[in-house]
């Protein structure tokens, strides 16, 4: 199965990029605001994306403005990467903006010379199914349980996460396509690799289950979002316009239940709620459409709505996500802290994933000093045991809330990150986030001790944006919509000059 998907990949993957001798180049690494989460497209409302366009403008020379970016990494995830970026793309200019992430997954620090300091961000990585076999099936044999715990977690019993088992009312409602076990190994891998944010694999498994059952509404659905995450926008289309087609002809449970997921990717919003309320005046106990219309209605801006369906949704199916959008609802939505901080301690009365709930309050932290986690805690009924460890986790969180050890790392890893560009020729420029976050202080005292350039772009963001507020440039998720990101090209366009001027050609 390796042998063939590699086989797949060969024959498929887009070929290294060839720089022409002197073109300029920017390439920019980072977290979600970098790849341009939050924007109807990325590839052409991201920040990167319309910096090119700026640069072309303003000095009347060709650009290449390259999108290094991915969402949900750290500085550990850029600096792992950096050195086969910088091999393919011989950048002119490094543009860097990480550190959120670090104040919540506190990486550990990337040393220089470990077996795991460089990833080839391009390459096909193997991933042996046989030896992962055998090696489950003799933990289950010995009684050992499927998830390590780390090794500084409590290791009595009652820490152990809890499934929660959810029934699914509809599983003999008729497929209108035929599965095989081919094509069922093959979404069952895609969906772990799209788990572990491997969007190439992912993709290349979801495209083997589609060569094996073409009529899987699911196999499109996943299709819909990894093409769409890869920037091909034209084969995401084809895949969406099939579903849509699939659904009008039968308004079968399997393909409205992909489309309105397929819809949400693709920033449909109202297409995919009618699709959903349609959906669920026939099947009304799917807990997984409930959470895809409060996803739509969110969206929509509709939260009292939204709430309303994802508290359906956790009434028939309590699982990670749906708590998780109610934890984003509250949060983002309605603006209500103490709300959002409860939805993650009923989350961990559901679920009793100490290392979730840490990670969830810790995301909340990035954005609320966290006054409000032990008050809240105080009113939150639950059991006495309950309460017990949810009082260990956010006295935890809160002891690590000055960031000091995710600082002492971020400051490593970006004096590393900086060292490569230069050794690469590359002149390495360090960026704020559009809003306030911990991790500025750092970013911009390494670019002071490194004497790199730093553009302030959460100030003068600030400054260009009144009298608007920040909800006009903002997506529903918190990061920019595509205003909000144009305006951010516009600042680190400014703050190139210098550096444009002095490296183009």
């Amino acid at each position: 199965m390796q042998v063939g998907a590699y086989v797949v990949w060969s024959m498929d993957r887009t070929p290294g990029s060839v720089i022409p001798p002197g073109q300029n180049v920017v390439l920019c690494v980072g977290d979600s605001w970098t790849h341009g989460m939050g924007s109807s497209d990325s590839s052409k409302h991201g920040y990167p994306a319309v910096l090119q366009g700026l640069l072309r403008e303003r000095t009347a020379r060709e650009w290449l403005v390259v999108n290094g970016g991915q969402s949900g990494q750290n500085s550990r995830d850029v600096l792992q990467r950096l050195p086969s970026q910088l091999t393919e793309f011989r950048p002119r200019v490094v543009c860097v903006l990480v550190g959120l992430n670090d104040f919540w997954s506190v990486p550990d620090e990337l040393t220089e010379g470990s077996e795991s300091s460089t990833i080839d961000h391009g390459a096909y990585r193997f991933r042996w199914r046989i030896p992962r076999l055998v090696a489950w099936i003799y933990g289950k044999f010995l009684g050992s349980g499927q998830v390590a715990a780390k090794p500084s977690a409590p290791r009595d019993p009652e820490w152990a996460p809890r499934k929660v088992e959810v029934e699914f009312p509809y599983r003999q409602e008729p497929m209108k396509w035929k599965s095989t076990e081919s094509s069922h190994a093959h979404q069952q891998e895609g969906w772990k690799l799209n788990a572990a944010n491997n969007v190439h694999g992912a993709l290349l498994e979801f495209e083997l289950a589609l060569a094996a059952a073409p009529d899987d509404a699911q196999t499109r659905q996943m299709l819909v979002e990894l093409y769409r995450k890869s920037g091909r926008n034209e084969e995401a289309t084809t895949h969406l316009q099939w579903l849509i087609e699939s659904w009008t002809r039968d308004l079968d449970f399997w393909s409205g239940r992909s489309l309105v997921a397929a819809l949400n990717t693709y920033g449909r919003s109202q297409e995919a709620l009618d699709v959903a309320v349609k959906l669920l005046t026939r099947f009304p106990k799917d807990g997984t459409t409930w959470l895809r219309r409060a996803q739509s209605e969110f969206f929509l801006g509709r939260h009292a709505d939204a709430k309303r369906s994802i508290e359906e949704a956790i009434r028939l199916a309590p699982d990670r996500w749906a708590y998780f959008w109610l934890y984003k609802i509250h949060f983002l939505g309605l603006r209500d802290v103490d709300e959002g901080i409860r939805s993650i301690y009923r989350a961990y009365v559901a679920l009793n994933d100490a290392d979730r709930a840490a990670d969830d309050l810790r995301a909340l932290m990035t954005s609320s000093d966290g006054s409000r986690l032990r008050p809240v805690l105080e009113s939150f009924g639950c059991e006495s045991g309950v309460r017990t460890r949810l009082s260990q986790i956010v006295d935890e969180v809160l002891a690590s809330r000055d960031g000091a050890a995710a600082s002492r790392v971020l400051s490593a890893h970006l004096r590393r990150i900086a060292a490569l560009a230069r050794d690469a020729g590359a002149t390495p420029v360090f960026l704020s986030y559009p809003v306030k976050q911990p991790a500025e202080a750092v970013l911009r005292a390494i670019a002071a001790e490194l004497d790199v350039k730093f553009v302030d772009v959460s100030q003068i963001f600030g400054q260009r944006l009144a009298p608007r507020r920040w909800d006009d440039v903002r997506a529903p998720d918190g990061h920019c919509n595509d205003e909000g990101y144009r305006m951010m090209a516009d600042i680190v366009a400014d703050g190139l000059q210098s550096v444009v001027g002095a490296t183009g050609r």
